[in-house]
């Protein structure tokens, strides 16, 4: 059946189960509300003006609970993609590559940033290789889709994922978990919090650690399995009350990490060891089984992540607050991996990023009468020095850039809300950003058995960058009723430019890239609050989009693309039809293309070969995707119990500016459940989960620096039992 046909089925498919009951949702995490069937709120803080209400807030916004992320078994970013819409989380070796609506990048390395950011406490998590961390004693996560150019600090202009950690209070409260599971998995949790001294200082102390096997099998003995886990954890956060108007929260975080991230390493075309010579027998007998590789050396992996932050709030008043948030973060990643995605000993990559930033945020926020406004001051400084090696032993090769990069960033912004009645809200807002890079190239490239230098190297250059930019959002709400909400919104994202990590061109460095959202939605409520039904419409209008193609080994070309445009729609229900039953689920249409893209250049090409990719797909867009879901709970005899299913399917995307026909993956399914009980009268809950339970063969992200093209599998089945005891 061809791709088109089968998503017609599917979507065919989906509005009739809609059309009698399993409904579509998000999974905001829902809590029983004291009838039983009622939807509960969900409380959330985006739009820095305070505690709002989901319903109320005019973004699109997904939310999940800490009971949401324990029934779903969603440990980290990657695990959020399966539950909220538009969202693609790819990866290139240790490094995220976070995608909301089509809008992302690839530019993973030093000098160049995310277009989808990460906050952790509202703190700018910076680098994509500080992203892959286990949620550890969270108490919310808010995923915002859309530019978020006006109340967020750097370059969320694809969205941005907010990770908000439990703050502790009067309550004494505990809570330890145990899991094992199948690769052999050992994971611990735990934590403890409450008074120090009573309304005044309280503390609490999180730690965690797991471990599994490889979940891809090696077949070389010489080498290694992949995407294996070995890491712990720890968080602590001090918090002060000295007078009713005072808060002060101290926060710590530490985690160290020496699993083997799997990269691209499943071929995706025959490989032949000489041109034109016979198939490699080894790679061929595993080609096409995405769930072992064929690697000789070992892979190895050293990082580190920490940081400190301390958030002081001083309210006048209920409405007046100032804000103050000091931080300072540290990612530090050694990092060794077969990158041929073969048998042979033909290329091997090691990449260092040390990195340190510091930030401070003010901001000011107020209603007096009819107005609603936040006033804010943000600044960042962040170091990286690189060390990358790649040695092409089939070549006698060794190229090694070696930048450091330094940037430093403020801005200042403002955003008014004015209720004009009681009903009808209009919005305003904008913000100056003013950004400085300076980027010092080392580059070598040099032959592998002398260590002598090719012709005109070693290089050392120092380039600078300055940019700016205003970005406005101008938004409407009418609150029809109580429970019915249109909002509108129009807003300006905007990613500074930067330098290409691995170039030995003195000139080199690219734009800026920004775009224009017009979003239109809706958030209602209706059957006595039984069901929640959300909406939103948007396009996009896209300019000098940022690309990086992989060339050859070693070399990488980032322009700008030119103009891109992106139409969509997104649709999550939630329904609690009786007692006890939630049924949900998710459905999204995404049409983002390269509107004017003349000289796109063809992976695998040095010097490049460029060819006309306007009218492409962008990179990791599925055009159609949605997700269903159902949980029950339920009293049995001496407890209560609950049974849950997750299912989840995305349409083709592509991985290359080009589409081409090797990398890409087509329309993929995967099915989620878990079953739990818990005694009566006690503080114990089991948990038997699974994931991915129907084996599915996918890719997450490709590249062309292999012998062939080849990609990052996604995680085969999992499952595990769960035992968890809370005070």
């Amino acid at each position: 059946m061809e791709d088109g046909d089968m998503n017609m089925l599917r979507l065919r498919t989906l509005l009739l189960t809609s059309a009698t009951g399993l409904a579509l949702t998000s999974l905001p995490a829902l809590v029983q509300a004291a009838d039983g069937t009622m939807l509960d709120e969900v409380i959330v803080t985006a739009t820095k003006m305070g505690d709002t209400r989901l319903q109320e807030t005019p973004i699109a916004i997904t939310a999940f609970t800490a009971d949401a992320l324990e029934k779903t078994g969603i440990k980290d970013v990657r695990d959020l993609a399966g539950s909220t819409p538009n969202l693609v989380v790819a990866q290139n070796g240790a490094f995220a590559q976070l995608y909301i609506r089509g809008i992302g990048s690839n530019n993973v390395f030093a000098g160049s940033d995310p277009s989808t950011t990460v906050h952790m406490d509202g703190v700018y998590m910076a680098r994509p290789a500080a992203v892959f961390n286990n949620f550890l004693d969270v108490e919310r996560i808010e995923v915002l889709r859309g530019p978020q150019g006006t109340l967020y600090g750097r370059n969320s202009v694809g969205g941005t994922i907010n990770i908000v950690s439990r703050l502790p209070d009067n309550n004494v409260k505990a809570k330890a978990q145990a899991t094992i599971g199948n690769y052999d998995l050992y994971r611990g949790e735990a934590y403890v919090s409450g008074p120090l001294i009573e309304d005044k200082l309280y503390g609490s102390v999180s730690l965690m650690g797991s471990k599994h096997d490889g979940y891809f099998k090696n077949v070389v003995p010489s080498g290694n399995d992949r995407a294996s886990e070995n890491t712990w954890g720890t968080r602590a956060i001090l918090r002060a009350t000295p007078n009713e108007a005072l808060e002060i929260v101290f926060r710590a975080d530490y985690l160290a990490d020496y699993g083997h991230f799997v990269g691209n390493q499943a071929l995706l075309l025959p490989f032949r060891p000489v041109a034109g010579g016979a198939l490699d027998p080894v790679t061929e007998a595993i080609r096409g089984d995405w769930h072992k590789v064929a690697l000789d050396s070992p892979s190895d992996t050293d990082r580190k992540i920490k940081g400190v932050s301390a958030e002081i709030t001083y309210s006048f008043s209920d409405a007046a607050v100032l804000k103050s948030l000091t931080a300072y973060r540290k990612s530090d990643l050694n990092y060794v991996n077969d990158t041929d995605a073969t048998d042979l000993h033909r290329q091997e990559t090691r990449q260092q990023e040390y990195q340190d930033q510091f930030s401070e945020e003010l901001n000011l926020s107020d209603r007096v009468n009819r107005f609603k406004y936040v006033l804010g001051f943000y600044y960042f400084d962040e170091h990286i020095d690189t060390d990358s090696t790649v040695t092409a032993f089939n070549l006698n090769r060794v190229t090694n850039p070696a930048p450091t990069v330094d940037t430093k960033a403020w801005s200042g912004y403002g955003q008014v809300s004015f209720d004009l009645t009681d009903q009808f809200t209009l919005t305003a807002g904008i913000r100056y950003t003013d950004e400085k890079k300076d980027f010092d190239q080392y580059l070598n490239i040099y032959t592998l058995s002398t260590g002598s230098p090719l012709a005109t190297y070693p290089r050392r250059y120092l380039n600078k960058g300055h940019y700016t930019a205003w970005t406005p959002k101008f938004g409407a709400e009418y609150k029809v009723t109580e429970d019915v909400m249109l909002y509108a919104s129009a807003t300006r994202g905007f990613k500074s430019g930067g330098f290409n990590f691995s170039s030995g061109n003195t000139a080199q460095g690219f734009a800026p890239e920004t775009l224009w959202s017009y979003e239109a939605g809706f958030k209602t409520e209706f059957a006595d609050k039984r069901v929640r039904l959300n909406g939103s419409a948007f396009t996009y209008d896209y300019k000098d989009l940022q690309v990086q193609s992989f060339l050859v080994p070693g070399v990488t070309d980032i322009t700008n693309a030119s103009d891109a445009k992106v139409d969509g729609l997104e649709l999550e229900l939630t329904t609690r039809p009786v007692t006890g039953l939630d049924i949900g689920g998710t459905l999204t249409y995404l049409d983002a293309r390269y509107k004017n893209y003349p000289q796109a250049p063809i992976p695998g090409t040095s010097p490049a070969v460029t060819i006309d990719a306007s009218g492409k797909y962008l990179n990791s867009s599925p055009k159609w995707a949605y997700t269903l879901y159902g949980q029950y709970s339920f009293d049995v005899a001496g407890g209560s119990a609950f049974v849950r299913g997750e299912y989840g399917w995305k349409d083709r995307q592509y991985f290359t500016v080009i589409n081409d026909a090797v990398q890409t993956m087509g329309s993929y399914d995967l099915l989620n459940a878990s079953i739990g009980f818990a005694p009566d009268g006690g503080n114990w809950q089991v948990v038997l989960y699974g994931r991915n339970l129907s084996d599915t063969q996918y890719l997450v992200s490709t590249g062309t620096f292999t012998a062939v093209p080849a990609g990052t599998p996604g995680d085969p089945r999992t499952y595990g039992l769960r035992l968890t005891y809370t005070y």
